[in-house]
């Protein structure tokens, strides 16, 4: 389907050049059709913006769904997700969204902090299973954690210049084993040491 395969494309270019540089021009000539044909799917730059957007959020929606499903455990499952998103972060894909605050306000008010508040309210359900399941301590609050958290990995995400001067397990085993161990009760400190013997 050509409009799927534009917002795919689109992403990837965003990604690689940002979103201010590439053009529909450049959109069209990297896809081999015609500019008119992006336009006859997308009526501007921001209504494509909000396509890939939307593509990201449903991509990584079903991601984690998937992977609670299949997962033993809370601890488990967050160590995929957040190894997903540091995969993200190598490959430019949160640059997107830092420009898309930068260049195109609009449709970060109305799309991002909404699919933003989206994530968050998700992962604050993940605290409180893990919590019930005696993985991660029980008082915390988790609203605060999720709130620190995000905000700290959105940054790392983007902080391109940061990422690269360290390999990615590197910023994992930082960044996200020594957040999990901060909130883990003795039982999820023995599913991240099993990990970390992996």
């Amino acid at each position: 389907m050509i409009k799927q395969r534009i917002i795919e494309k689109a992403s990837e270019l965003f990604g690689q050049a940002g979103v201010k540089s590439i053009t529909m021009d450049d959109l069209a000539r990297h896809l081999g059709i015609s500019k008119r044909t992006i336009y006859e799917n997308f009526k501007d730059k921001e209504e494509l913006l909000v396509a890939c957007v939307n593509d990201f959020h449903t991509e990584n929606r079903a991601f984690a769904q998937n992977v609670f499903l299949e997962s033993d455990n809370v601890a488990n499952a967050i160590v995929v997700m957040l190894q997903n998103d540091l995969k993200q972060a190598s490959q430019r894909r949160f640059n997107i969204i830092e420009e898309i605050r930068k260049y195109y306000p609009k449709v970060y008010k109305e799309r991002l902090v909404c699919l933003y508040a989206d994530k968050s309210r998700d992962f604050e359900q993940i605290i409180k299973r893990g919590i019930k399941e005696g993985i991660f301590r029980e008082n915390l609050n988790p609203e605060i954690i999720v709130h620190f958290f995000c905000t700290q990995a959105e940054h790392t995400a983007i902080n391109d210049q940061f990422l690269s001067q360290f390999s990615l397990t590197d910023v994992f085993e930082n960044l996200a084993i020594t957040f999990l161990r901060g909130i883990c009760t003795s039982k999820g400190l023995e599913i991240i040491d099993r990990y970390k013997e992996k």
